[in-house]
């Protein structure tokens, strides 16, 4: 989906870039890439990273929901990781998602994955409904500023297909759900994509994924 929607050396910004996994590979493929993320420690990595690769990416700080940046900054904004899953609220997702429409420039494109319950339900094999993979946040284990659970809102202590010993916050979506989102904060939906259809050589984890291709409207 990068190599048909994304052309080099456009300039590229990554929310949710974490350690930098996908911006370094941007900046390989010769895209200008502006990485942000709320974790100082996974930026701190990042910035140590890209010194050690000889890799020109900017990492900042920042919330996705509130970018500093002026009106058409960017020709590509990205939510790849399936970051989406991780900010809490529906609400918040639209803001977030809205801001995107706001930096990307007016014939720019926004690329974002995310786990499709329908199909991850039927191929996930960490035992989603077993309560100790994946379980329902009780009142007051969310932050106060997150205090409304919503269906879909559930703890996991999966981290890309590794069990960990900690359970982090993830919201399940449906696809009419997701693409409802997107519209709700002004994108139009150009293309998408479902790695469930590529074959089996593909990861069970892998499968559920999805990629919608966004423009501002």
């Amino acid at each position: 989906m990068v190599d048909r929607f994304m052309t080099a050396p456009g300039s590229v910004l990554d929310i949710g870039c974490g350690a930098g996994r996908e911006s370094f590979e941007l900046a390989r493929m010769g895209f200008c890439v502006h990485g942000i993320d709320v974790t100082r420690p996974l930026l701190e990595e990042a910035r140590r990273i890209a010194r050690d690769l000889a890799l020109d990416v900017t990492f900042t700080q920042g919330d996705g929901s509130s970018l500093e940046f002026p009106d058409e900054s960017f020709d590509y904004v990205l939510f790849f990781g399936q970051m989406i899953h991780h900010v809490p609220g529906r609400k918040n997702r639209i803001r977030l998602l809205t801001e995107a429409g706001r930096v990307v420039k007016s014939q720019g494109t926004i690329l974002l994955t995310y786990h499709d319950w329908d199909i991850q339900k039927d191929h996930a094999p960490w035992g989603w409904q077993d309560g100790h993979h994946c379980r329902e946040p009780q009142p007051g284990e969310l932050p106060q500023t997150h205090v409304a659970l919503e269906p879909g809102d559930y703890f996991s202590r999966d981290c890309s297909g590794t069990l960990t010993d900690t359970f982090g916050f993830f919201h399940r979506f449906t696809q009419d759900e997701i693409e409802g989102e997107v519209v709700e904060a002004g994108l139009l939906i150009v293309d998408w994509a479902s790695f469930a259809t590529i074959g089996e050589e593909v990861d069970d984890f892998w499968k559920p994924t999805r990629v919608l291709v966004l423009h501002p409207q």
